[in-house]
């Protein structure tokens, strides 16, 4: 019953706007890129900079997410990786596997799941996570899928993501106790209520794009290993790495449970550009979405 009930309470809501998305894509094959650069551009900075301020979020409150980030994602680097050479993979398709499992789809799917399981509270905590772990997402993923980017560059253009400067510019206003005009202070927040069922609805799109046409047989064994890191040993590894850390109560929470999600779609693009078997990773990230709806309703009661 507990599983039944977390599953409609946190995960349905997710599944019926991702699947209504899918299902119009299919059906009518739009182009999302317009879509997805002015939510990229313009809803997702604003939901970041408005939870932020809103919550009086200051520079000290990141100390502990980095940290959390950087073990977690080096140790899913590492597990990956071992994984990959005892599957004995070819390099293309031993890439696309590494960033199947240390990517994690933290925005489009954790930043609405942190909503739905915990209420509005809960936003602030789930936005520093969201851009925390959007850096490695941002630099690493590009970084191991060419052989060609260097480091600097790919952390230039980091620096031009506009997520990453709203946030920048929310800590600077709290850091200075700059206040916000009530008019523009209600403006910004409604274009942060429309951020999180956007970036749902995106992601739905672009599963939907998902090319599945040599089917999932010939990747069933990286499939399941894939699969098995990015929704079970993750978990455990947060929790380990956790009791590292001075963390409890809600944030511990957050950041467990918004680790916890499916693959990141935006490597995706990237195994794309630079020819790394994305065949392999898209059918990861379609199976690790498909699965995270089993389970995480076990492991969100063990949270509460």
């Amino acid at each position: 019953m507990p599983f039944i009930l977390v599953f409609e309470q946190s995960i349905l809501p997710l599944f019926l706007i991702v699947l209504t998305a899918f299902i119009y894509t299919r059906l009518f094959k739009p182009d999302i890129s317009v879509l997805s650069s002015v939510a990229l551009s313009i809803f997702a900075p604003i939901f970041v900079f408005d939870a932020l301020v809103r919550e009086d979020i200051q520079l000290e409150s990141l100390i502990q997410p980095c940290g959390f980030m950087i073990l977690l994602t080096g140790g899913l680097l590492a597990v990956s990786a071992l994984a990959a050479r005892l599957l004995r993979l070819s390099p293309d398709r031993r890439v696309s596997f590494i960033l199947a499992c240390s990517m994690i789809n933290i925005g489009n799917f954790g930043l609405p799941l942190i909503y739905f399981t915990f209420g509005q509270e809960a936003v602030a905590l789930s936005v520093i996570y969201f851009v925390v772990f959007n850096i490695p997402i941002s630099t690493l993923a590009i970084y191991l899928s060419s052989d060609k980017s260097s480091l600097g560059a790919t952390l230039l253009d980091v620096l031009r993501i506009p997520i990453l400067q709203a946030f920048v510019l929310a800590l600077l206003f709290n850091q200075l106790n700059l206040p916000l005009p009530e008019g523009i202070a209600k403006g910004l927040h409604l274009f942060g209520q429309g951020a999180i069922p956007l970036l749902i609805f995106i992601l739905g799109l672009q599963l939907g794009t998902i090319d599945l046409s040599s089917g999932l047989k010939p990747f069933l064994g990286p499939i399941l290993a894939g699969a098995t890191i990015r929704l079970v040993l993750s978990p455990l590894l947060a929790l380990a790495l956790l009791l590292l850390l001075p963390m409890d109560g809600l944030e511990h929470d957050v950041a467990v449970l918004q680790t916890s999600g499916p693959s990141a779609i935006l490597p995706l693009m990237y195994a794309i550009r630079f020819k790394r078997s994305p065949d392999l990773l898209a059918a990861v990230i379609f199976t690790t979405t498909l699965l995270s709806g089993l389970s995480l309703p076990i492991l969100i009661p063990l949270l509460s």
